[in-house]
């Protein structure tokens, strides 16, 4: 029994001193190239971001400035893009990729580093056919609205797609006041009730809006037919206030070429939570963007992609969603405290006046016990109860249609 304990304190010893802290400092931080570029079949003015990588440990973006950008065609044409935000290019012209051309990227940065892609062609054009939608149990087994995006069926023999979306939901303020308390003076302290300003304040919506934040690609390549059928896209859970009152979803259909496919599909398993300690590292996601200076050394993070995308839009009620209640982004049952401070206090300061300024609570009504009262004439309640633009703006984007 002691000869066993004596080999099992050799095998603690040896084990122990085998673990090493690991020291972020010691891992080696390549600062290399990062491209997004995405060439279309749209009418518009194109945007190019570059940037570096960063540290680990650092917040934000590394912007790449002053680099000259331009695209190619192999009829010659030359596409120029001017640096119109930190690290972001634009297009000098509004152009479209066409069928049957072939585009390359160049970069050159400011310290005279060249980088091109390779020649990238346009894919054929599939249309989106319609949006479906069903109530399904989510992970957590929550009834959730969930949509999904059909394609119309093609003539090839299976093609790859890349879809993103961007959402826009109505919300409304759970206690709205079409007036709001103005400030007239602080010495002494005198107010007034103004009318809101419904070009500024709207009239007690709000609109919120969220872009897709994962990858989202599918092929029909194994499948019989070209045609993608019932893809999921936005899962919501029916309680969600999102598809509280109105909702609109922008749908953007990619068609890609299998190089650009073979990106995003190992790009989504390295940056999916659920695949933390896959074997996929972001150093071998190849990129069809190489350094012409020093390819071994400069490296590329990134794509340039030239892909057809079909655009839609749609519109849901909640009562075409679900027959339960309406949900809003605030209980009621949160939304029952009210204040009702004081003009001016004993001190010759003023409890609302601090209120007001404090920026946590707004007019909510005058008093309804005693609309005469010159001491405490108002009741505010929380900002967030009687003003929703903490979920988004007022005013309904240009696009929306009630």
């Amino acid at each position: 029994m002691k000869k066993h304990f004596i080999y099992f304190l050799i095998i603690i010893q040896v084990v122990t001193s085998c673990i090493q802290p690991l020291e972020i400092d010691d891992i080696t931080f390549e600062e290399n190239i990062v491209v997004k570029a995405i060439l279309t079949n749209e009418l518009k003015n194109h945007d190019i971001l570059l940037s570096k990588t960063i540290h680990i440990d650092s917040t934000g973006t590394n912007p790449v400035e002053n680099a000259t950008v331009y695209i190619t065609d192999d009829t010659g044409i030359t596409y120029n893009f001017r640096e119109n935000m930190s690290g972001t290019y634009t297009s000098n012209v509004q152009f479209a990729a066409e069928p049957l051309k072939n585009y390359t990227l160049h970069i050159e940065t400011s310290s005279g580093l060249k980088y091109s892609s390779t020649a990238e062609q346009l894919p054929p054009i599939s249309e989106i056919d319609k949006l479906d939608f069903d109530i399904e149990l989510n992970d957590d087994g929550r009834e959730s609205l969930v949509i999904k995006a059909n394609s119309i069926l093609n003539s090839g023999d299976g093609g790859y797609y890349r879809y993103s979306y961007d959402e826009t939901y109505k919300v409304k303020a759970t206690y709205w006041s079409p007036k709001t308390i103005k400030i007239v003076s602080t010495n002494p302290y005198n107010f007034s009730l103004v009318d809101k300003d419904p070009n500024i304040y709207g009239v007690g919506f709000c609109y919120g809006n969220e872009k897709a934040k994962k990858i989202m690609v599918t092929e029909t390549k194994t499948l019989g037919e070209d045609r993608v059928l019932a893809f999921p896209l936005r899962t919501i859970v029916l309680d969600s206030y999102i598809i509280g009152i109105r909702y609109s979803i922008l749908v953007n259909q990619y068609v890609l070429n299998k190089n650009t496919y073979d990106y995003y599909e190992l790009l989504s398993k390295f940056s999916d939570p659920d695949n933390i300690f896959s074997q996929v590292q972001l150093g071998n996601i190849p990129s069809n963007i190489t350094s012409e200076t020093n390819p071994s050394e400069n490296k590329v993070s990134g794509f340039f992609e030239v892909s057809s995308v079909y655009t839609e839009r749609f519109y849901m009620n909640r009562e075409d969603i679900t027959d339960t209640s309406f949900i809003n982004y605030v209980r009621t049952s949160s939304c029952q405290e009210t204040v009702n401070p004081a003009l001016e206090d004993q001190f010759g300061g003023s409890p609302l006046f601090n209120f007001l300024n404090g920026n946590g609570y707004i007019f909510f009504m005058e008093d309804p016990n005693n609309p005469q009262s010159t001491t405490r004439p108002y009741f505010l309640i929380g900002r967030t109860c009687g003003d929703c633009t903490s979920v988004g703006p007022p005013i309904a984007p240009s696009f929306w249609v009630d």
